[in-house]
């Protein structure tokens, strides 16, 4: 049995190389370019590849070369990139769910912590040595006694919960389900999401995109928030109706926003968010950082990979294989 691992950037995580070894019987590939890719998956049954490097063009390439494939494994949660660009028919797919879900909430924290704490005002002080202490201390608020709206309460969303809890803030979920879990203090399904973010001192987006998903913090529900709430977003730009936003933070008729994905990526130059005051801006890294504390991406996949040799259902299957 043959793996191919396409990692173009950087150094695969350690814990997948030493996983590699743990499997005398598999042969094991890394693949670092697409002509690599190419040759690599003629025999392979099995891929690793993240949702940035499902482009046009590489999804072509593993459709046309990956004829003896029978499962994709995602190092990524998102797979928005390969069902637009065309996943290969029939086989199995599987993503990392969860895998990053601390680094992302953490993401969410700090840039909720930013926008309460005016840290766009205070650097933009910094830049030319000025102490504004007195001018902005009166503007300046907390978490704590917030009301925050988490829009998705899969492993992001529930752990933005744990760590807000921490915070001293109110939470309240909107979800497809309505059961409760634990660190959220209402739950709320998706037909209340108005009603929900009329009430929010800060919408926290951390949906999986999909068709039912698309624009769901739509120009009603940004309407119905409060001229003192902020929107942060650590999942994907279209989950947002982005032009109502930026008419929303332009007018005052929201405080500010705290955003890690736009709905064009990389964001073009010309874009309004980057020269408005009230947004804070981050590059989508919200899942970046260290391993963490639980198994990173050798970890989960030797466990799925275990389920695979031994012809048992795997985890975090998004896509089922089928013959089709």
């Amino acid at each position: 049995m043959k793996v191919v691992y396409f990692h173009q950037v950087g150094r695969p995580p350690d814990d997948l190389e030493q996983m590699f070894a743990s499997f005398p019987q598999v042969s094991f590939v890394l693949a670092r370019e697409a002509t690599e890719l190419a040759t690599a998956l003629v025999d392979a049954e099995i891929l690793i590849v993240n949702n940035r490097s499902y482009t046009p063009a590489n999804a072509k390439l593993i459709r046309d070369n990956g004829r003896a494939l029978r499962w994709i494994q995602f190092s990524t949660s998102g797979i928005d990139n390969a069902v637009k660009h065309g996943l290969p028919v029939g086989i199995m797919v599987t993503n990392m769910s969860g895998l990053r879900a601390f680094a992302v909430s953490e993401h969410a924290l700090m840039l909720m912590l930013g926008l309460v704490r005016r840290l766009r005002v205070t650097e933009r002080a910094r830049a030319t040595n000025y102490w504004i202490r007195d001018e902005v201390t009166p503007s300046m608020d907390n978490l704590a006694g917030k009301h925050l709206v988490i829009i998705g309460m899969g492993a992001i969303g529930q752990e933005i919960a744990r760590k807000a809890k921490a915070c001293d803030m109110r939470v309240t979920g909107v979800s497809r389900t309505s059961e409760p879990l634990p660190n959220f203090d209402r739950v709320r399904p998706r037909s209340e999401l108005i009603p929900a973010c009329a009430d929010a001192d800060i919408v926290a987006v951390a949906a999986m995109y999909d068709a039912s998903t698309d624009r769901i913090l739509s120009r009603h529900v940004i309407a119905a928030m409060r001229p003192t709430a902020y929107v942060v977003n650590v999942a994907r730009g279209q989950l947002v109706e982005e032009p109502a936003l930026i008419e929303a933070l332009r007018d005052g008729k929201l405080a500010g926003a705290g955003l890690d994905v736009a709905a064009t990526e990389p964001l073009p130059a010309a874009h309004p968010f980057w020269s408005m005051d009230n947004v804070i801006l981050t590059p989508h890294i919200g899942g970046a950082g260290n391993q963490g504390v639980g198994g990173g991406l050798g970890s989960i996949f030797a466990d799925n990979l275990r389920r695979w040799l031994a012809g048992k259902p795997l985890t975090n299957v998004v896509v089922p294989q089928s013959g089709g």
